[in-house]
């Protein structure tokens, strides 16, 4: 049944000003789109390919499936096959510019369900589009413009979750400044709008359609103590036109989010980075609000025998200040609260070839808040860079 358009909340609003961030860029871009010096470079193209084994653990409720047919524990052997690359081009003397895509093929074979055996596939991609602008020897201006989309057949009940099909454009207004102490500073003010594919057995995906902005302001402050550090804080507004509050004077979700965190990064025989960020979310709908805290690690270095050895972890907690049943969860949200290790080691095996041993382990929300499943795997992949 087709909703009435007196029911239909506004659109296209992200749309309208994405437009209006081009034409405000466009007379600092003109000068310098008709100066290409065909100086246009690959920085990177790499062609992937591999397999994964992985165990998926959680006896949670099947969520976007026409059964209930989740299990305490399923297993997968996935195939993948991957593109991604990345050009960067001169305009002028201060222009910058650059196009980066990534996409993938991931083949699923799992066992474990009750009712039959599953085999989802998952087609995603993205494609980013940026720009910056040396304005003065000081301080520069830039935009980034970004596409996103996933889609997924035969999407199978928990615990192996995978996120709903989805279509994203985004975009960035990003400046950055150095002052005489040699502070640089950073600001970046983006949007998004974003569609979910649900399909018919599953309506309710589409309560996720979200149209959002916000603002990030950096610092990296020249303190004598090694490495980089970097001081962030944020907010984003988030408007949900398909979720109702029932309340006249109000009638659609809004959430509003406040971020901060430090990083440091070490760049030396071994590259290392710690950060810790915090997160505060607040809601005008019966959707829980929650704060987070999440500390990550990365560790890099060369090891014998032309081995690199990367290792990360990620530990989150997350508390939600009312207690619900039921609270949907935005695809990629649940990334907020997850906690993650993983270790890989790569070495090169021919000309413009390497390959990837890869053990990692996740515990995250599924879309559905306060609920957590864990999945544990070892990845063998191929890269193989044709070094035009």
């Amino acid at each position: 049944m087709t909703e009435p358009l007196s029911r239909r909340p506004p659109r296209g609003r992200l749309a309208v000003a994405l437009a209006l961030l081009l034409l405000v860029l466009t007379p600092v871009m003109a000068p310098t789109l008709g100066a290409l010096e065909g100086q246009v470079t690959w920085r990177d193209f790499v062609v992937t390919g591999g397999l994964s084994s992985e165990g998926y653990q959680g006896n949670l409720p099947a969520v976007g499936t026409p059964v209930r047919d989740s299990t305490e524990f399923a297993s997968a052997i996935v195939g993948e096959f991957g593109l991604r690359g990345d050009l960067a081009a001169r305009f002028g003397e201060s222009g910058r510019g650059n196009l980066s895509f990534d996409g993938g093929l991931r083949q699923f074979s799992a066992r474990g369900f009750e009712l039959r055996d599953y085999a989802p596939r998952e087609l995603s991609g993205t494609v980013e589009l940026g720009y910056t602008q040396l304005l003065t020897e000081t301080t520069a201006l830039g935009a980034r413009m970004r596409l996103r989309g996933r889609d997924v057949s035969d999407r199978p009940p928990m615990p192996l979750f995978l996120q709903p099909g989805y279509r994203a454009v985004s975009g960035a207004l990003l400046g950055e400044y150095t002052d005489g102490g040699e502070r640089r500073w950073d600001v970046e003010l983006h949007g998004e709008w974003s569609q979910f594919l649900a399909p018919a057995f599953a309506p309710q995906i589409r309560l996720l359609d979200r149209e959002g902005t916000g603002v990030e302001l950096g610092v990296r402050p020249n303190w004598d103590m090694g490495g980089e550090i970097r001081i962030h804080l944020g907010g984003d507004l988030a408007r949900f036109p398909q979720q109702e509050t029932f309340l006249d004077e109000d009638p659609f979700r809004r959430d509003r989010t406040l971020n901060g965190g430090v990083s440091w990064t070490w760049s030396g025989p071994v590259l290392a980075q710690v950060v810790g960020e915090g997160r505060i979310n607040r809601s005008n709908s019966r959707r829980p609000e929650y704060d987070s805290g999440t500390l990550r690690g990365l560790v890099s270095a060369s090891l014998p025998g032309d081995v690199a050895m990367t290792g990360y972890l990620a530990l989150t907690a997350k508390r939600y200040r009312f207690p619900t049943e039921f609270a949907r969860l935005i695809p990629g949200e649940e990334a907020n609260s997850a906690s993650q290790a993983y270790l890989s080691f790569n070495r090169p095996l021919a000309s413009n070839l390497d390959g990837t041993v890869r053990l990692g382990w996740t515990r995250a929300e599924t879309e559905i808040g306060g609920q957590y499943f864990q999945r544990f795997g070892a990845s063998f992949l191929l890269n193989y860079r044709p070094g035009f």
